[in-house]
């Protein structure tokens, strides 16, 4: 007999694992999130304060000067939009025309206040404006003292009637009230503003009422004011930007017209040949410490970019700063360097570290050249020194690797991007500080040998222009309204030029009003020399990278597509095609499927591979 023999018991699917933690809570709020909101709404409840003080202001002027009752309804408008408390309780009772009780003891004190504080300011401001009028007219028609007491009783007495009788015509006013809302409420509600709107219990998705909320706008309209306010905003901004570049522009050229034939003397000193080298000396700043400093930055993250590439894509992208708008120049080089297989969040990542670093060095020189003259220093250029001074220890944090890899990695992963594996470590990133202020001591000579004819400055005075300069280029790139920094680096220019120059220097012109017409000159010469080493630096990259330049798929460092051979299996319909065939695919990838890169080092190490085939140095 055969033994029954129990069937093992089918183990449990086990319950799949949780995945990780890596995600916040849905509808948990980043705490950028966090911080935009309440600037946002912080920014808001001043722009609304302001906005409603001053139509309440001008709510007067208007209803005399246009007829019928548009005052009331802009005087209701900015009134609702200033907050302080218990508005709505205090906005209701006026609307139902209740009366003041003039007669209680508060309304009795305040009156009596108001009739002595009144004439005491009024007699105070005529004493001390026309003192020796009244002294003469109380010598000449009533040389008793007794003036002097009784003048001051009558005044109190009677601004003590005015404040009685305002009262009561306030009393008037406040009874004529509600005959005056049953009109000016419909007709408001009719135009989409609902005046005093009713109380609602708020929803569990909604956000937070305001408790002393007395107006409120038709969501068409509020739609309408966003769009409106969409469209304005560039236009505005713009606008505002134009005005504070020519209001700049006319504050420097106005001693330079003064003073132009003195100017124009020692124009004729500058020599062009030094201009010219001068120009030569910034483009080649720009190719060895700006351009390649990009590169070693980019060969760092695991992204081996040809000489002659990264100069012509750093160089052209630099040009799309003089464009309205700061987005240009590093959308400009995010598109340039899209051919070579540069993702979009390195190149981003790549520049601001090299901004910030280029940065940093800028306000280090600035602060030790004239950290002895800040006292001094005259008003357009102190508050720039002092932001660069406060730059210094914000900068030095803010470049420490984990403190600016963990931002940009979390600013990517917020962005659904891969972050930052390979970086440039500490030591590389002192590195480059020290190379790109040795950099800036060339261009403190480039300036020097522009500025010498004119100045007339001794060569032990270079750290003279080379800390001015540096921090007229802080400041023009802080002034995030101005595209280069036009304006405002010239006019800080000056100032600290001003400031610091050696008092023989300044005493050689006589008239200190030419010396600032020459200095802001100068300022437009060094803007003039900017444009012409960029210009030059732009050209002989082009003529560098040529292939690269005109789009030849086949240039060094640029993803050349390649052909995938795929078998197609024989049919049996015929024997002449029993034979497999193949198919050619074209693709821009930088490796088959069957091989992509997984990571983004393994995608740096293929997309170098075309540049090593060529012979291009990494």
């Amino acid at each position: 007999m055969a033994e029954s023999v129990d069937p093992q018991p089918t183990p449990a699917p086990a319950a799949p694992a949780a995945p990780a933690a890596t995600h916040r809570a849905a509808g948990e709020m980043h705490w950028t999130d966090r911080v935009q909101r309440f600037l946002r709404e912080y920014s808001w409840a001043i722009l609304r304060n302001i906005i409603g003080w001053i139509l309440m202001l001008a709510a007067l002027p208007i209803g005399f000067a246009l007829p019928g009752p548009f005052g009331f309804p802009i005087f209701i408008v900015g009134f609702a939009l200033v907050t302080f408390p218990g508005k709505r309780k205090l906005t209701a009772r006026v609307l139902r025309g209740r009366r003041l009780n003039i007669e209680t003891r508060y309304f009795a004190m305040s009156a009596g206040v108001l009739a002595i504080l009144i004439p005491a300011i009024v007699v105070w401001i005529v004493a001390v404006r026309y003192e020796e009028t009244i002294r003469h007219l109380v010598e000449t028609y009533t040389p008793k003292k007794s003036v002097f007491i009784v003048v001051p009783l009558l005044l109190i007495v009677l601004t003590w009637l005015v404040t009685r009788l305002s009262l009561k015509l306030l009393n008037g006013v406040l009874a004529l009230l509600p005959t005056f809302r049953r009109k000016i409420r419909p007709w408001l509600r009719k135009k989409g503003f609902k005046l005093l709107p009713p109380r609602r219990r708020q929803m569990k998705d909604e956000p937070p009422i305001p408790e002393d909320e007395i107006l409120e706008i038709d969501p068409h309209h509020q739609h309408r004011l966003r769009e409106a306010w969409a469209r304005a905003r560039p236009w505005l901004r713009r606008a505002a930007a134009v005005a504070i570049t020519l209001w700049i522009f006319a504050i420097m050229i106005k001693p330079l017209r003064e003073n132009w034939d003195i100017v124009r003397e020692q124009i004729a000193a500058i020599s062009w040949w030094r201009f010219a080298l001068a120009s030569l000396m910034f483009a080649s700043f720009l190719l060895f410490f700006r351009a390649m400093a990009w590169r070693r930055i980019l060969k760092a993250f695991g992204y081996r970019l040809p000489y002659a590439p990264a100069a012509r894509i750093w160089a052209t992208s630099e040009m799309a700063r003089y464009l309205p708008g700061a987005i240009w120049q590093v959308v400009g080089r995010v598109y340039l360097s899209k051919p070579y297989g540069v993702p979009a969040a390195v190149v981003t990542t790549s520049q601001i570290l090299e901004v910030c670093i280029f940065l940093f060095a800028n306000v280090l020189i600035a602060g030790s050249c004239l950290l002895y003259f800040g006292a001094k220093m005259a008003p357009q250029a102190r508050p720039w020194l002092y932001t660069a001074l406060v730059l210094v220890p914000t900068l030095g944090i803010l470049l420490h690797p984990k403190i600016f890899y963990g931002i940009a990695n979390s600013i990517l992963t917020k962005l659904n991007k891969p972050p930052i594996t390979r970086r440039l470590g500490g030591r590389k990133l002192v590195e480059l500080l020290m190379w790109m202020i040795l950099g800036l001591v060339m261009q403190s000579l480039a300036v020097y040998l522009i500025t010498d004819p004119v100045l007339h400055l001794k060569l032990a005075w270079w750290w003279v222009v080379a800390g001015a300069y540096c921090l007229a280029w802080c400041a023009g790139f802080l002034a995030f309204w101005a595209p280069g920094g036009i304006g405002v680096r010239e006019i800080v220019f000056v100032a600290t030029m001003k400031t610091i120059a050696p008092n023989d220097v300044e005493q050689a012109f006589g008239n200190p009003s030419a010396f600032v017409g020459l200095l802001v000159f100068l300022g437009f010469i060094l803007r003039a020399w900017t444009v012409a080493g960029e210009v030059i630096l732009v050209a002989a990259t082009h003529a560098w990278d040529y292939r690269g330049a005109i789009g030849d798929p086949t240039a060094p460092g640029r993803v050349v597509p390649f052909e995938v051979v795929t078998a197609t299996p024989a049919t049996p319909t015929s024997a002449a095609m029993m034979t497999p065939t193949t198919t050619t695919t074209q693709t821009t990838a930088t490796a088959p499927p069957a091989m992509a890169p997984s990571t983004p080092a393994a995608a740096a190490t293929l997309a170098a591979a075309p540049n090593a085939a060529a012979g291009e140095p990494s």
